[in-house]
């Protein structure tokens, strides 16, 4: 019986499959890039407000990396926008 791999700093992967993980050290899981960017971009393409599900969706399915929470702060900060 395999047991979950424990999140660590600088894991990366999907949102939904790092979400899935233990995370005792309670590490954010940062978008990369940004999701309102990846958001933006996808209404953009669609030519409409997205749902709620595909919302859903391309966050789940979105590349992140798993960070102290001051250094997702700081990012975030430093972009302009999350």
């Amino acid at each position: 019986m395999s047991q979950a791999l424990i999140l660590k700093v600088g894991d990366t992967g999907s949102h939904a499959e790092l979400a899935a993980r233990p995370n005792p050290e309670g590490l954010v899981l940062l978008h990369n890039p940004g999701i309102s960017a990846l958001l933006a971009r996808a209404e953009s393409l669609k030519g409409s407000t997205l749902t709620g599900s595909e919302k859903k969706r391309i966050a789940d399915s979105a590349p992140v990396i798993a960070t102290p929470k001051s250094v997702a702060e700081a990012t975030i900060q430093k972009r302009g926008y999350e």
